[in-house]
């Protein structure tokens, strides 16, 4: 008798095995083929405009990346060497076998347009089958690096500084220039630039102009001293012009952010979970079910203001596609956040910042806290714990990060000067003050009364387990930490595949489970049926009559 199976590693069999036969019914990869095979036709139309050489078709290029990021392979490299050595990849290419570029070109340029109809029909299909009904959707945010170099900041801070700075050295160079009385008649003919002020800017193409007349007219400068010295000032005022004109490349880069990196000027540096300060961007996804039923990308590390185009994403998406109800933490509960939820019918269930205190018991806050300020509606007027009213005074506009306005009230006490407890109430010289948002204030009862009802609770304690899922396999088990792509809009399409694979994956495993399940009805009935032909006699009982 044999020990060991005997291996044949040359031709085993006399006609090569079917690719077909190697790979599992319930196989993933199939699930990711049957998918991209029922899209219409029509999306395939636009992603080449024609002519030159036939390209491989979008619809296996579509199977092959959307299998290889369900694997955890986000290298275009990876990919390709997959396709050469991977039955499953050699299956869903039908042998083809392109090379990393034109992988990568597919990736991150040829699918943007077909990403959203991707992703929408994969929505259509979990809502027709049941998985997801669009009713309770789950938001949350995180922190994840960019392809970036880890010291290729540019702060805003030290931009404006810097800019200022050059700005002062222009007019002090323009100051010197003008000292040196060009012609006796007439000075170099743009003083405004110096009547500006030290603190205003001015343009780097005025400058240049003003210095592009400077050396015509120095041409007819008889003095040869004095030439060489309006050469030496209009080489240094060359040379500050350029720095001034990095200085507002470097502006319009920022577009009002605090810092940017230099090999993706779209990244923000943020800090990321472990602490570490990173180029970064802050994804916004929503679920229902634990499947993904929308994301985005903000350059703003604030989930404050990055739901409002996250909501809007959906809006674009259509009208059948918005919850009737959105849970989220407390950094979503914001005035705007809350309107913009009124305005779309939706069940307002974020918390607001100082929800979780309210909930708990705590010692009692200091007695000059704001809280303890009561309002006292009919006559518009705040309570002091020392029985001062704190009356109205004017009405400000606060204007958030993205744009929205907010209405304040401003309440002030008229007697803070002879309170004996102004050293514990306030320490400003002037009197006690209280802003007061009303708007805000009615959002935050009305979030309260729904978050702590009966189907509050409930959306409460399934809010943790139906988006974290997304965030832990995807840092965890497909170990994706750090972006592939550069660029805003090439992350946010990085993003839109892991969240289509995610959805397909999770999908898949549903089948299975359908599956498995059917199988073992089928033998619970067989043996049952069995049992009873063993056993004639049980047909005469009562239950089988």
């Amino acid at each position: 008798m044999k020990k060991y199976r005997e291996i044949h590693q040359h031709q085993y069999h006399l006609l090569p095995p079917s690719l077909d036969e190697l790979i599992d019914e319930r196989h993933l990869v199939r699930v990711i083929d049957q998918f991209v095979s029922s899209l219409s036709s029509r999306i395939w139309d636009g992603v080449f405009a024609g002519g030159g050489a036939p390209s491989y078709h979008p619809q296996m290029m579509l199977k092959v990346i959307l299998y290889a990021y369900s694997t955890k392979n986000f290298s275009c490299r990876q990919i390709a060497r997959a396709l050469r050595q991977d039955v499953t990849f050699m299956w869903l290419a039908g042998m083809q076998q392109p090379n990393f570029n034109t992988v990568n070109r597919f990736r991150s340029e040829y699918f943007r347009d077909i990403l959203e109809h991707v992703f929408t029909e994969l929505l259509d299909l979990l809502h027709r089958q049941g998985y997801v009904s669009f009713e309770d959707y789950f938001v949350d945010g995180t922190i994840l690096e960019a392809n970036a170099g880890r010291s290729s900041y540019v702060w805003g801070k030290n931009t404006k500084r810097y800019k200022a700075a050059c700005t002062k050295r222009v007019k002090e160079l323009f100051r010197e220039i003008e000292a040196l009385n060009i012609a006796e008649d007439e000075k170099y003919g743009d003083a405004d630039l110096l009547e500006r002020g030290e603190r205003s800017a001015i343009p780097s193409e005025e400058i240049r102009a003003v210095a592009s007349k400077l050396s015509d007219r120095m041409k007819g400068v008889s003095d040869k001293k004095r030439q060489r010295r309006l050469e030496s000032k209009l080489k240094r005022l060359d040379k500050e012009v350029d720095q001034l004109e990095k200085y507002e490349r470097q502006e319009q880069c920022l577009n009002g952010r605090n810092s940017y990196s230099k090999t993706d000027t779209d990244a923000t540096f943020m800090r990321l979970k472990d602490n570490r300060l990173r180029g970064a961007y802050n994804l916004q996804v929503s679920s229902e079910n634990q499947f993904v039923m929308n994301y985005s990308v903000s350059q703003n590390a604030s989930d404050t203001a990055a739901y409002p185009d996250h909501l809007n994403r959906i809006l674009q998406r259509g009208q059948k596609y918005l919850p009737d109800n959105y849970v989220g933490d407390s950094a979503y509960g914001s005035e705007e956040n809350y309107h913009l939820l009124g305005k779309h019918n939706i069940g307002k269930y974020l918390k607001y910042n100082t929800f979780d205190p309210e909930q708990k018991k705590r010692q009692p806050k200091p007695p000059f806290h704001h809280d303890q300020f009561v309002y006292q509606e009919k006559e518009d007027v705040f309570q002091c714990p020392s029985g001062q009213p704190l009356t109205y005074q004017e009405t400000i506009e606060r204007t958030s990060k993205t744009g929205f306005v907010s209405q304040i009230r401003v309440y002030e006490c008229s007697s803070c000067s002879a309170c004996p407890h102004k050293f514990l109430c306030t320490k400003a010289k002037g009197n006690r003050q209280i802003h007061y948002n009303v708007k805000l204030e009615e959002y935050k009862r009305e979030a309260r009364i729904n978050l702590q009802s009966e189907k509050g609770h409930r959306l409460r304690k399934r809010r943790g387990v139906e988006i974290e899922t997304f965030w832990g396999d995807l840092k965890n088990n497909q170990a994706f930490k750090r972006f592939s792509l550069r660029g805003l809009e090439k992350v946010e399409h990085e993003l839109g595949l892991l969240s289509v694979t995610y959805n397909l994956r999770k999908y898949a495993r549903m089948l299975n489970k359908i599956q498995r399940g059917a199988k073992q009805l089928v033998r619970f009935l067989e043996k049952q049926f069995m049992g009873m032909i063993q056993k004639p006699n049980q047909l005469s009982d009562p239950i089988f009559v």
